[in-house]
């Protein structure tokens, strides 16, 4: 019934637990493929080594070509009428699928999902009591607006979602890129009919410090730009404009945190052109859409002695009760 996707490269210390976390979920009627993306370890054979243990693992063993090229692997072999991923070096409660199923089932919906707890070490114990009832109903083509939201109910990873296979008989991900997920998680969710979301916190996330979001910013960071783009033209030629602005916006903001840490990592004049922004109107961005703790880190990147006189301007206007945005 369902496809439970993971690329694997280079998790040894972590593949066991992952798998581990899958094959001890309450709900059994589910087939799990491993796709060893060319990893330079002992992956391929852990996995191979799960495959012979149980049936319902698959494994696929390719040149390295991403994650992307994984996923989609995955997905070219999926038989569910269901899919879910799960990245490699995470864990997800036991009910993790039953939760899901049932919120999709019970609701007749296209995609359910639910939140993710974040942590550099996993918890002993990877599970939760999670109320599988309680989820909120969104048409699809509010669900999809989620992701560009502040307090959004709906973030934009791939992981911590059950989606009904046939929304992805058009969609891969994008091979070569980072910032995969949101080139088509919002296309996805605007897809569906309906979209059942829960905040249990039933996938459990673990923050690696070699991980592609905490290695020095580089060019290739405007992956992420160019995915919002790729949604932004998908929402036009629907005639969705409401939704298009809404992602044009989150654009800039994004353009805004990049420009400032292009110019604190030293690579801001290899900017293309259609990437550049004057510092002034990236802070003026990040000054409207962003909390004021988080504006004063970025602000602390560009001028560190602005810091001061920023901190005087906060406290005048906590003692006059003026919001601090």
């Amino acid at each position: 019934m369902i496809s439970v996707i993971v690329p694997v490269y280079n998790v040894e210390p972590y593949l066991r637990e992952c798998v581990d976390s899958i094959l001890a979920q309450t709900y059994r009627d589910f087939e799990l493929i491993l796709v060893d993306d060319g990893s330079p370890d002992n992956c391929g054979a852990i996995c191979d080594e799960y495959a012979e243990k149980d049936t319902r693992i698959r494994v696929i063993h390719q040149e390295n070509g991403g994650l992307s090229a994984a996923r989609n692997a995955g997905l070219d072999i999926a038989r569910g009428e269901y899919v879910t991923f799960m990245d490699s070096d995470d864990k997800v409660s036991s009910r993790y699928l039953e939760c899901l199923y049932k919120m999709l089932i019970n609701n007749e919906a296209d995609v359910s999902t639910c939140r993710a707890l974040f942590s550099r070490s996993m918890p002993v114990s990877a599970d939760c009591t999670p109320s599988a009832d309680c989820c909120e109903l969104l048409p699809g083509k509010v669900a999809c607006q989620q992701p560009y939201l502040s307090g959004g109910i709906i973030d934009v990873t791939a992981w911590g979602k059950l989606y009904a296979r046939h929304l992805w008989d058009d969609i891969r991900f994008p091979v070569g890129k980072i910032h995969e997920d949101q080139a088509v998680v919002p296309i996805l969710l605007y897809k569906a009919e309906k979209v059942a979301a829960s905040q249990d916190k039933l996938y459990f996330y673990r923050i690696v410090e070699s991980s592609i979001m905490h290695k020095p910013f580089t060019l290739k960071r405007y992956d992420d730009i160019d995915a919002v783009d790729n949604c932004i033209e998908f929402f036009v030629r629907r005639d969705e404009y409401e939704i298009a602005a809404l992602a044009h916006k989150h654009r800039n903001h994004l353009l805004a945190v990049y420009s400032i840490s292009a110019r604190n990592s030293g690579i801001y004049d290899q900017l293309p052109n259609e990437y550049r922004m004057s510092e002034w109107s990236a802070l003026r961005i990040l000054r409207k859409t962003m909390s004021d703790d988080k504006y004063t880190y970025y602000l602390a990147m560009l001028h560190p002695n602005w810091l001061r006189p920023h901190a005087y301007l906060r406290k005048i206007k906590k003692i006059l009760h003026i919001p601090c945005k």
